[in-house]
C-alpha cells in the first residue's frame, strides 16, 4: 500500500486550502433518519404554502418538473433535455404572443411568431405550453398546476393563448424526438490497456445534435494529460488523498460529497442550478417573458453541455480514478503506486474526461451572470439530501455566498466522492463556461 506522503517533496497544501478553512462560514443541519425526496430551497420555499399561481407560475411549473425528476431513472443528461423542452416551450409560447402583439420580443428558438394570437393570453400560453410538456413526458398529475396557471391567466384570451401554447410545445416535442437511442461504447481497442474506461457505458447523448452549438465537440477539451506527466501524478494523489471512502474523512468532506452526488431520488446535478434559477428569479422579480428566456437560456446550456460533455467522453474514454488507483502500478508514472484496498464512495458509470457535473456547472453560471449581471447571490440549498446509500440519508443545507462559491464546492464534491481528477474537472468548467458564452450570444437575442 503507498505512503499518504507523496514520493517527492511536495507543498502539503498543494491541492489548495482545505474545504473545512476555505469554507469555514458553511452552515449544515443534520436531521438524521430522513427518507422522503429531496426538498430543495426553491421558489416554493421563498412564497410558503400560501402561494398559488399568481405568484410565479413559471417558477412554480420548473417546481414541479424539478419533483418529477426526482423520481426519473435514467442518467443525468436525459433530464437536461426535459428541461430544456419545458422551458424553450414556454418561452416560445410566451414570446409569440408579445411578437405578434407588437410588444418587446426576442428571437424565437423554433415557433413562428406570426403564428401567434396577438390577443392572447401570456400566461395561458405559458399554461399550454407547460402542461402539453409535462403530460407528454410524465403522463398526468398536472391538472390542477393547469387549473392554477389558467385562472391567474389575465390580460388577454385565455382559450387562444392555451391553444397556442399547445401547439408550440407539440412542434417541440416533435423537433427533438432524439432521447431514447441506444448504442455500443468500445473505448479503446485494448480494454485493459492503462487509460482505458472501464464498464459498460451507453453513449447515446454523445451521438445527439446539439439544440445550439454547430456540433457537439465546438467546445472540445485538450484531453487529460499524459499518464507518465507530473500534472497527471498530481492529480492522481489529490483524489487517492481525499476520495477514499475511509471512516477518517473529515465530515465536511463527506457532507459536501453527498450533497453534490446526484443520486436517484435527487434532481441530478444539471438541475440544482434551476432550483437555484427559481430562487434568483423570485428575488429579481422579473417580468414574465424575460424570466422565462433566463429559464430557457439556462436550460439551452445545461443541455448542450450535458452533449458536449458525453462526447469528451466519447472521444477520450478515460479510465476513473478507482481503475487508475488500483492498476497505477502499470501507468508508466513513476511517482503513483498502485493500491487495490482504495475505494471511492462512487465510481461514476461513463469515461471519466471530462466532467458533466463541471460542464453543467460552468454553463449554468455562466448563463445567470450574464442575464442578472451579478453573481453575487447569497442563498441555501437543502433538505432530505438522497444519497442512494443505506445510512446516509440525512437533511443537509449548504449556504453559498455567490454562485462561484457554489460552483467550486460542486467541483470539490467530485474530488470527495473519488470519482473524477482534477483535470477533468477544470476542464469540463471550462468548456461549459464556453458553452454558457455561446448560448447567450448565439440564440433568443433581442429584437429590434
Amino acid at each position: 500500500m503507498p505512503s499518504r506522503t507523496p514520493p517527492r517533496d511536495a507543498d502539503p497544501n498543494r491541492f489548495g486550502t482545505d474545504v473545512s478553512l476555505r469554507r469555514s462560514r458553511r452552515s449544515f443541519l443534520v436531521a438524521a433518519g430522513t427518507t422522503g425526496l429531496v426538498v430543495l430551497a426553491g421558489c416554493a420555499d421563498v412564497y410558503g404554502a400560501d402561494r398559488d399561481a399568481v405568484d410565479d407560475p413559471l417558477c412554480l411549473w420548473n417546481e414541479r418538473f424539478v419533483e418529477e425528476i426526482q423520481h426519473f431513472r435514467g442518467g443525468n443528461v436525459a433530464p437536461t433535455r426535459r428541461g430544456a423542452l419545458l422551458n424553450v416551450a414556454t418561452f416560445d409560447a410566451i414570446n409569440g404572443v408579445a411578437a405578434a402583439a407588437g410588444d418587446d420580443h426576442f428571437e424565437p428558438y423554433l415557433a413562428d411568431p406570426s403564428a401567434a394570437p396577438a390577443d392572447g393570453s401570456p400566461v395561458a400560453a405559458l399554461a399550454g405550453a407547460a402542461h402539453e410538456t409535462m403530460t407528454s413526458l410524465y403522463g398526468g398529475e398536472f391538472e390542477p398546476a393547469l387549473e392554477a396557471t389558467l385562472a391567474a391567466a389575465g390580460g388577454g384570451d385565455v382559450d387562444a393563448g392555451e391553444r397556442w401554447g399547445r401547439a408550440v410545445a407539440t412542434d417541440l416535442l416533435a423537433h427533438r424526438d432524439d432521447e431514447y437511442a441506444t448504442s455500443i461504447y468500445v473505448p479503446c481497442d485494448d480494454a485493459t490497456e492503462p487509460g482505458c474506461f472501464r464498464g459498460d457505458w451507453n453513449p447515446v447523448h454523445a451521438a445527439i445534435d446539439p439544440w445550439t452549438l454547430t456540433t457537439a465537440d465546438q467546445f472540445g477539451p485538450d484531453g487529460p494529460p499524459p499518464l507518465e506527466s507530473e500534472a497527471y501524478a498530481d492529480a492522481w494523489w489529490e483524489v487517492y488523498e481525499r476520495g477514499n471512502d475511509a471512516d477518517d474523512r473529515p465530515r465536511e468532506h463527506v457532507d459536501v460529497a453527498s450533497f453534490w452526488r446526484g443520486a436517484p431520488g435527487s434532481p441530478r446535478p444539471p438541475n440544482m442550478w434551476n432550483v437555484v434559477t427559481q430562487r434568483l428569479v423570485v428575488d429579481e422579480d422579473l417580468p414574465l417573458l424575460e424570466e422565462a428566456r433566463l429559464f430557457a437560456l439556462l436550460s439551452l446550456a445545461l443541455v448542450d453541455a450535458g452533449i458536449a460533455g458525453s462526447r469528451a467522453k466519447y472521444d477520450y474514454g478515460f479510465w476513473r480514478p478507482r481503475t487508475a488507483i488500483h492498476e497505477a502500478d502499470r501507468d508508466g508514472n513513476q511517482e503513483t503506486h498502485a493500491d487495490r484496498t482504495w475505494r471511492p464512495r462512487a465510481v461514476g458509470g461513463s469515461p471519466e474526461y471530462t466532467s458533466t457535473l463541471a460542464a453543467y456547472g460552468g454553463a449554468a453560471c455562466h448563463v445567470l451572470e450574464g442575464v442578472l449581471a451579478s453573481g453575487d447571490y447569497s442563498f441555501e440549498l437543502g433538505g432530505d439530501i438522497r444519497t442512494g446509500t443505506a445510512g446516509e440519508d440525512e437533511g443537509v443545507v449548504r449556504s453559498f455566498d455567490s454562485l462561484e462559491d457554489a460552483l467550486s464546492e460542486s467541483l470539490d464534491s467530485r474530488i470527495y466522492v473519488g470519482n473524477h481528477f482534477r483535470f477533468a474537472l477544470e476542464d469540463g468548467r471550462e468548456q461549459g463556461e464556453r458553452i454558457g458564452e455561446w448560448v447567450l450570444d448565439s440564440v433568443l437575442r433581442p429584437v429590434g
